[in-house]
């Protein structure tokens, strides 16, 4: 009667060999998928915050209205101005506007419109909005950021002439409202983003 053969310490050793090459490979594999979808998301991520962040802009704009308001020491102030951006926590927004088309509850006692502003703080652009529009000293607006990651954030301004304008109202211009705003995005590593939105005011 045979006794059974087992496996040598030699094919032993082969097939330990053999089962850690394919695992290699498999985690090989398996990383790099991993990775993959990783960069996927993130790249997901990026283009649907920045195509958020201009649809926001594009409706800003869209609903813009000829309504000036007062700041808190009563002053009249323009309903659409602008300026070049200014990084400092007490500077200005770089755009600042009454806007429409703002949804009311309370059966069409309050106005629909609203004022908003963009400005750049600390790498991120912010969109702030007022609850009321002339202000008190506690009036206070609540602000919520659009897109990280912003190295540079510039606007220009198109008068019904055709000139481009660094500010707004600029000055000679008659017009209450620009024309059309242009708004170029530096994002790091992403590059220069710009768009055209048109004034319907």
């Amino acid at each position: 009667m045979k006794r059974p053969r087992g496996f040598t310490l030699l094919e032993l050793l082969v097939a330990i060999g053999i089962f850690a090459l394919f695992s290699a490979m498999a985690y090989g594999s398996l990383s790099r998928f991993m990775n993959d979808r990783e960069r996927l998301v993130t790249e997901h991520e990026f283009w649907s915050t920045l195509s958020l962040t201009f649809a926001r802009l594009e409706e800003d704009f869209s609903q813009t209205r000829a309504r000036s308001i007062r700041d808190v020491i009563g002053f009249p102030q323009p309903a659409f101005q602008g300026q070049p951006t200014d990084t400092r926590a007490v500077g200005m927004p770089s755009i600042e506007f009454t806007r429409g088309g703002v949804l009311s509850f309370d059966n069409g006692r309050r106005s629909d419109l609203q004022r908003a502003a963009y400005r750049l703080v600390d790498g991120v652009l912010m969109r702030l909005a007022w609850p009321v529009l002339d202000r008190g000293p506690q009036t206070t607006p609540v602000e919520v950021p659009l897109i990280r990651n912003v190295e540079e954030f510039r606007v220009r301004f198109l008068s019904a002439a055709g000139i481009w304008l660094d500010r707004w109202p600029g000055e000679g211009i008659p017009e209450v409202l620009p024309r059309g705003v242009e708004v170029k995005l530096n994002l790091s590593g992403r590059g220069e983003f710009t768009r055209l939105f048109i004034i319907n005011g």
